[in-house]
C-alpha cells in the first residue's frame, strides 16, 4: 500500500471499525449488579444519606434528612492498551493480522468495566464508617446490618442471608424493604446455586429417612455466574438487591475507551523507528456503595 495521508486515514477507519465492533460485542454482565455514574472530574465525592427509611406521613413541619458528614471519595484511574505496526508491513500490505489485534484491543477495552466491577466486588476496603464494607458489626442507628457470612453456599445459608437482608432497618428504625433478587457465584458453586434457585423439589431429612418437598427458594432470585470467582475466591457467593435505583456497586466512568493513533510522518515514532502506534485509553473506577444492598458469604 502506498503510504500517503488518504490511505493512512482509510486504514485507521478500518481499524476503528473493528475496534468499535469488538468493544460493543462484550456482554454487559457487570450491569446486572452495578449502576453507572458519569464522572466529570478526576475525583468524585459522594455524600451519603444518614437515613434510608423512605417517605413518612406529613404531619407538621417537614423532617429534613441531613447529608452525612461522612463522604466517599472515588479517584478515577487511567487505563491504556497499545500496539505498534511496522511501516514496512503497511507498505507490503501485511497489515491484516493487525486488524485482529486492534479488534482484540477493542474487546479488552469493553471488558474494562467488568474488570473494575469484579475488582470492587472482591475488595477488602473499609466503608465510610471505617468498618470493612462486608462486616457483621455495622449499625444503622440502633439496628445491626450484617452483610458478611462465613458459611459456604447452601439452601440454609442462602435462606439465612435472604432473611437477614429483608429484616434490615434504616437509621430511623423503619424496615428498608430490601428484597434480594440476584445470587452471584463462581463456577464451583454454580451447581449448588442452580439447585437452590431452579429445582422444584429439594431433599430433606425426616425422622424415617430422606424425602422430597417443594423448594421454597425456586425462582426467588436470578443466578449470575462470574468466571472471575475462581481460585482463592471460588467459595465466595454474593446475594444482592438490584431492583431499585440504588445499586450495591457503581461504575464511575470518566472517559469511555477510544482508539487513538500516532501515524503521521512527523510523529517521532514514525520518523525515528518506522512504526505506527495505535492505542486505546479510558478513565474510570468502580466502588462498593451501599452495604445493605449486598451480602457476602463463604471464605476467600
Amino acid at each position: 500500500m502506498d503510504i500517503n495521508r488518504k490511505n493512512m486515514d482509510c486504514l485507521f477507519l478500518g481499524f476503528n471499525t473493528r475496534f468499535t465492533a469488538a468493544l460493543e460485542s462484550v456482554p454487559d454482565t457487570w450491569q446486572h449488579f452495578c449502576g453507572v455514574i458519569p464522572s466529570g472530574s478526576g475525583t468524585n465525592v459522594y455524600p451519603f444519606l444518614e437515613q434510608f427509611g423512605g417517605m413518612r406521613e406529613w404531619i407538621g413541619d417537614r423532617h429534613i434528612k441531613n447529608l452525612s458528614s461522612q463522604k466517599l471519595e472515588v479517584v478515577n484511574r487511567d487505563f491504556e492498551d497499545t500496539v505498534s505496526v511496522s511501516r514496512n508491513d503497511i507498505e507490503d500490505d501485511q497489515y491484516g493480522i493487525y486488524s485482529s489485534l486492534i479488534a482484540q484491543m477493542g474487546y479488552n477495552a469493553g471488558k474494562l468495566w467488568q474488570q473494575l466491577a469484579v475488582e470492587a466486588l472482591l475488595s477488602e476496603h473499609n466503608w465510610i464508617d471505617s468498618l470493612p464494607f462486608f462486616s457483621d458489626e455495622r449499625m444503622y442507628g440502633n439496628d445491626r446490618v450484617v452483610n458478611r457470612f462465613a458459611e459456604s453456599l447452601s439452601a440454609e445459608s442462602y435462606a439465612a442471608a435472604r432473611r437477614t437482608m429483608m429484616e434490615y432497618c434504616g437509621h430511623n428504625g423503619r424496615n428498608l424493604g430490601i428484597v434480594p433478587n440476584l445470587l452471584i457465584v463462581g463456577p464451583k458453586n454454580e451447581s449448588a446455586a442452580f439447585s437452590i434457585l431452579k429445582d422444584r423439589l429439594m431433599l430433606r431429612e425426616f425422622g424415617n429417612g430422606v424425602g422430597a418437598t417443594d423448594n421454597p427458594w425456586n425462582g426467588s432470585a436470578e443466578l449470575l455466574v462470574l468466571p472471575e470467582l475462581s481460585g482463592e475466591q471460588e467459595d465466595l457467593w454474593f446475594l444482592c438487591a438490584t431492583a431499585g435505583v440504588l445499586k450495591p456497586i457503581f461504575v464511575q466512568q470518566r472517559k469511555l475507551p477510544v482508539l487513538v493513533r500516532m501515524d503521521h510522518d512527523s510523529d517521532e515514532n514514525v520518523f525515528a523507528r518506522k512504526e505506527y502506534i495505535y492505542g486505546a485509553d479510558a478513565r474510570g473506577e468502580a466502588f462498593l456503595a451501599f452495604p445493605h444492598l449486598i451480602c457476602r458469604g463463604g471464605k476467600a
